[in-house]
């Protein structure tokens, strides 16, 4: 750690100590080191249902927003949005830095059915576009085979019409369908893998190839399955799950009941079924935005971006890294630690940056 980096984080630690330092949700970054969060996400600038699978070449892979997904239009809400689900995910960023705009700029990028080749170089544009010192990159998206993104496309509506009929039958189906179109497709049970590969796909090329350093994070999904998606499932990534409430701290994580990660009502009057896809970090994943109350792990993400954001800040290249390179808190195992938990065992360093 550089002596400069050291100085400020004690002076930080003395000054909590002492009571007079408090991060705080909205507390603007300190420090001398330029900090950016790329929110690569949806914007709205495309709609699935008109791309055609023929115009892409065979074995390439898209990008899709995670609440774009069947199981969960924009988190557990019943009811399509209009907002774009990237212009939802950086008012949450935005209400929690507020003060001086320019402190933590925020960058969108927009991957919405881009070809993981096409969403690698909007990234590394935007790195380009935008010069730091440390760049935190919060991705709210899933990795899916191009050929399917129209029958992919076409869940959504089908899951909000079978749910609207009560049709349980058709919607169990349905979900079913979406969770095995991931599950066998997509992402096969290869958590080795995925953890030391670097060249699993174009994107995750682009993440270990920056020029600058960088801290990517990932939302895990919104499937209740027991891994996240890629690219959170990358051992370059943080991928966050979604406990219930707000804020930045939860009870820790019950493995037998799987409490208290993000439930919807199942198929069964009075029970419930687990939403969000296991990760490495678990925080809270409900938000009040201007459209409602919005739920998933795409609105828990943001607020570990905003804590390494302001970490960062003070610490600039100096954050927690393992051996070759990654984020301390990518360790690869999905076992849905709090932020505090997380940081007590990979990187101390952070806790003073937690509200």
């Amino acid at each position: 750690m550089r002596r400069t980096a050291r100085y400020l984080l004690v002076a930080a630690i003395l000054a909590l100590a002492l009571g007079l330092l408090t991060p705080i949700p909205g507390a603007r970054a300190q420090g001398p080191y330029d900090v950016v969060i790329l929110v690569v996400d949806d914007f709205g600038e495309t709609d699935l249902d008109e791309l055609a699978p023929e115009q892409y070449e065979p074995g390439e892979t898209c990008v899709v927003s995670l609440e774009g997904q069947a199981f969960a239009v924009r988190g557990v809400s019943a009811e399509p949005i209009d907002e774009a689900h990237g212009d939802i995910v950086i008012s949450e960023i935005e209400d929690l830095l507020p003060g001086e705009a320019s402190a933590i700029p925020i960058v969108p990028v927009e991957i919405q059915g881009l070809t993981t080749e096409e969403a690698a170089g909007a990234l590394l544009d935007a790195v380009a576009a935008h010069p730091a010192d440390v760049y935190v990159i919060n991705m709210s998206f899933a990795i899916i085979p191009c050929e399917h993104i129209q029958a992919f496309a076409e869940f959504g509506g089908q899951m909000l019409s079978a749910r609207d009929a009560k049709d349980l039958n058709r919607y169990r189906g349905l979900f079913n369908r979406a969770v095995l179109f991931y599950d066998d497709t997509v992402f096969p049970v290869m958590s080795q893998k995925a953890q030391t590969a670097t060249d699993l796909d174009p994107l995750q090329t682009a993440l270990v190839n920056l020029d600058a350093p960088a801290i990517p994070v990932a939302a895990a999904g919104n499937f209740g399955l027991d891994y996240p998606f890629w690219p959170g499932a990358w051992g370059q990534v943080i991928s966050v799950s979604a406990a219930e409430g707000e804020g930045f701290t939860s009870d820790a994580w019950d493995k037998k009941k799987d409490t208290p990660l993000l439930t919807n009502d199942a198929d069964q009057p009075g029970q419930r079924k687990r939403i969000s896809n296991y990760g490495e970090v678990m925080l809270p994943g409900e938000y009040g935005a201007s459209v409602g109350e919005v739920s998933g792990t795409s609105f828990a993400a943001p607020r570990l971006s905003v804590v390494l954001a302001q970490y960062a800040a003070a610490v600039g290249p100096a954050f927690c890294q393992t051996g070759d390179g990654r984020p301390a808190l990518a360790t690869g195992d999905w076992d849905n630690l709090t932020l505090v938990q997380a940081a007590q065992a990979h990187c101390p360093d952070l806790l003073p940056f937690i509200p």
